[in-house]
C-alpha cells in the first residue's frame, strides 16, 4: 500500500454521515460516549453495539482503500510489539505485528495518518508498511504485551492534554493598574527534561531535521483560548520551505525546551528573556552545530535551531551551480592572490537565507593555501576551516578600561597590523566598517564581505549612501556577486512543451527560447517526498568592475544607469541567470519569479 502522496481521507464520522449509515440520534450517542471516555468513534460504535466489527471494518476498507489485518487472530511475538516505546503505540493505537528484513508491518486504527508514519519510520529505521485494525484489537494486543498496567504514562499525557484547563487566580494589588493573571496547570507541568523519553523525543526531532536535510528547525508552542486545542507546533526549513514535523505532546512542551537548553549549556531557569547558545554533534562521524534561540512566548519558549553542516562549506566552488562564463569570471577575480596585484574589494550581496555565507566559505576555501594568509572576522564563527584564522567578534563585548566595543570595525582595525593576504568581514553595515574595509582593500589586500542589498548595482549606491566618497567606492570595489535560492527539480522531474505564460516571460527577460525547446516540472517521487523537488540551486549576478564603469561610478551615476551599462558590457541578471538554467532543465520558471520578486 503506498502512502506517499495521499490527500487528506475522510474521517470515520464523515463516511457515517455520507453514507446514512446511522440514524442522527445514534451517531450523536456514539460521539457522546467517545468524548467522555476518550477512546475512538470507533471503539464506541463497537462498544454500543451500533455496528459489528465485520460491517465496521468492511466500511473503512472501501472508503480508505487500505489492507486490514485481524490481529485479534494472530500469535504476535512481544518482541516485535516492543519494537516500538508502548507510549507511543497507546497514544497513535499503532502496534508491528510483524518483521521482514528491513520492513515493519503495523496495524493502525488510522493507517493513513502520514504524520505517524513517517514518525515510526524515523524512529525504527525500517520501512513501515499500514494495515487497518479497530482500537480495540491494538489495546488489547499492547495489554497482553506490557500487562493493562502499562500505559500509565500515556494515560496522564492524554489527560494533561484533553482536560480542561484548571485556572488558578494569582493575587495582583488592587493598585497595580493590571488585569488579575490567570495561568493553566498545563502551563506548569513538570516533566523531568533528563527523562528517557523526552531525550528520545528531542534526538527524533534532530534525526529528522538531519534525514530531511533541513537547514533549520522551529519548535512553537501554541494553545487557544480554551486550551483543548494546544498544540507544539513542529517544523524544519527544507530548501527554503517550512515543512511541518510529526506531532509532539502539549505535555511536553517545557521538558524539551529545558532539555535543548541543557544541550546547548544555557540557564534552564530563565524564561523570561531570549537565549543563545550552540549544540555540537556527530552525524555519522561529520561534526554537525546547531545554533539554537529561545524565545519565550505567551504561551511558552519557543526554539529555533540553526543547523550548521560543516559539510556545506566544503563545497567545491566549481560545483555551486555558477553558469560556465560567469564562474570563469569570479575565478579570474581569485587569481595572483599573495602578490601585489590582485587588491581590493569583493561583495557578495543578498536578502537572509540566500546562500551568501556559503559562497564566501566556498571563495576562501579556493584560495586556501599555506602560503596565503587568511583572517576572518565573523559574528558568530559559523564554520571553522583548518588554515584560516577566524575571529568571532561581539558589539555587546566591552574591552579594556575604556569600554570599547569589540565589532566588525575593531576586527578589522587589528587585521591590519595582521600582515592578512586575504581578509573576510562577515558583514558592511555601517559607515566605519565600511570606511576600515575600503582602507584595507586599498593597501594591498583582498578583502571580502556581504552586503544586505537586492542586486549588484544597488550594492555600489548602498556603500554611497553610508557617507563613503563614490571616487573611494569606484577606485576600490573590484566586484559585486549579487545571488538568490532557486529550489532544485528532482530526478524525477517530467517533460513539458513551454506553455505561453513560460515564452512571455523568456520573451520579457530577453533570453532566447530554442525552438523545440523542452522545460521540465516537478513530478514526485519518494526521494524528494513527493514535492519534485531536491536541494536548491544559486541564481547569480555578477558584476565586474571595468575602468569605464568605475568611471559611471565615480561621476555618482544612478542605480538604474550603472545596471543599464553593466548589463551593456556582459553582466547578466539574475532573473536572466536563472531562466537559463531552467533552460537545462535545474528549476522551474515559477522558481525563478519567486526567487526574484
Amino acid at each position: 500500500m503506498a502512502v506517499k502522496g495521499l490527500q487528506r481521507h475522510k474521517s470515520v464520522k464523515e463516511i457515517l454521515v455520507e453514507r446514512k449509515i446511522l440514524p442522527e440520534d445514534k451517531l450523536q450517542q456514539a460521539e457522546s460516549e467517545a468524548n467522555s471516555s476518550g477512546k475512538t468513534l470507533q471503539h464506541a460504535l463497537l462498544e454500543l453495539n451500533l455496528m459489528t466489527k465485520p460491517q465496521l471494518l468492511k466500511l473503512l476498507v472501501e472508503e480508505w482503500g487500505v489492507e486490514q489485518a485481524d490481529i485479534s487472530e494472530m500469535d504476535i511475538s512481544a518482541e516485535t510489539v516492543k519494537i516500538i516505546p508502548e507510549q507511543l503505540a497507546r497514544r497513535q493505537l499503532a502496534v508491528p505485528f510483524t518483521k521482514m528484513e528491513n520492513l515493519l508491518a503495523f496495524a493502525m486504527a488510522d493507517p493513513l495518518d502520514l504524520d505517524t508514519l513517517e514518525d515510526l519510520k524515523l524512529r525504527t529505521g525500517l520501512e513501515v508498511k499500514s494495515y487497518l485494525a479497530l482500537p480495540q484489537d491494538i489495546l488489547a494486543t499492547l495489554d497482553q504485551a506490557y500487562g493493562k498496567a502499562g500505559g500509565a504514562l500515556i494515560k496522564s499525557i492524554r489527560e494533561e492534554e484533553e482536560a480542561a484547563p484548571k485556572i488558578e487566580e494569582w493575587a495582583m494589588p488592587k493598585d497595580s493598574g493590571l488585569e488579575m493573571v490567570k495561568e493553566s496547570k498545563s502551563d506548569i507541568a513538570k516533566i523531568d527534561p533528563q527523562a528517557p523519553e523526552v531525550e528520545k523525543l528531542v534526538n527524533a526531532i534532530i534525526l529528522q531535521a538531519l534525514s530531511l536535510k533541513a537547514s533549520d528547525i522551529h519548535i512553537e508552542p501554541i494553545e487557544d483560548a480554551t486550551g483543548k486545542n494546544s498544540k507544539i507546533a513542529l517544523r524544519f526549513r527544507v530548501d527554503g520551505v517550512l515543512v511541518p514535523g510529526f506531532k509532539i505532546p502539549w505535555a511536553y512542551r517545557n521538558a524539551i525546551a529545558a532539555k535543548i537548553k541543557i544541550m546547548a549549556s544555557l540557564n534552564i531557569t530563565e524564561r523570561r528573556s531570549p537565549q543563545s547558545g550552540r549544540i555540537q554533534l556527530l552525524n555519522k562521524g561529520n561534526p554537525v552545530e546547531f545554533r539554537v534561540e529561545m524565545l519565550p512566548t505567551v504561551y511558552g519558549e519557543a526554539c529555533v535551531m540553526r543547523i550548521l553542516d560543516r559539510r556545506s562549506v566544503q563545497v567545491d566552488i566549481k560545483n555551486m551551480g555558477f553558469l560556465p562564463d560567469t564562474l570563469d569570471s569570479f575565478l579570474g577575480l581569485l587569481k595572483g592572490i599573495g602578490g601585489k596585484k590582485n587588491f581590493g574589494l569583493i561583495l557578495v550581496c543578498g536578502p537572509t537565507g540566500s546562500g551568501k555565507s556559503t559562497t564566501l566559505y566556498a571563495a576562501l576555501n579556493h584560495v586556501n593555501r599555506p602560503d596565503i594568509k587568511i583572517v576572518t572576522a565573523e559574528n558568530p564563527v559559523e564554520y571553522n576551516i583548518d588554515g584560516l584564522v577566524q575571529v568571532p567578534v561581539n558589539p555587546d563585548t566591552k574591552l579594556g578600561s575604556e569600554g570599547k566595543k569589540f565589532d566588525f570595525a575593531a576586527a578589522l582595525r587589528s587585521f591590519l597590523r595582521f600582515d592578512p593576504d586575504v581578509i573576510m568581514v562577515g558583514e558592511i553595515r555601517d559607515q566605519e566598517t565600511a570606511h576600515i574595509a575600503m582602507e584595507a582593500a586599498m593597501t594591498g589586500h583582498l578583502v571580502f564581505s556581504t552586503i544586505h542589498t537586492n542586486d549588484a548595482p544597488s550594492a555600489i549606491s548602498r556603500l554611497t549612501d553610508m557617507g563613503l566618497p563614490s571616487f573611494l567606492v569606484a577606485g576600490t570595489l573590484k566586484a559585486v556577486l549579487a545571488q538568490r535560492l532557486s529550489r532544485r527539480l528532482c530526478q524525477c522531474k517530467t517533460p513539458h512543451d513551454p506553455t505561453p505564460e513560460e515564452i512571455a516571460e523568456f520573451k520579457k527577460h530577453k533570453v532566447p527560447l530554442p525552438p523545440g525547446a523542452k522545460l521540465y516540472g516537478p513530478a514526485g517521487c519518494e526521494t524528494c517526498k513527493n514535492t519534485g523537488f531536491k536541494g536548491r540551486v544559486g541564481m547569480h549576478e555578477l558584476l565586474v568592475m571595468s575602468e569605464d564603469l568605475r568611471t559611471y561610478c565615480a561621476q555618482e551615476a544612478t542605480t538604474d544607469s550603472l545596471r543599464l551599462a553593466a548589463v551593456e558590457r556582459g553582466m547578466r541578471l539574475i532573473v536572466q541567470d536563472g531562466l537559463c538554467k531552467v533552460l537545462q532543465g535545474v528549476t522551474t520558471v515559477r522558481e525563478v519569479l519567486g526567487g526574484t520578486d
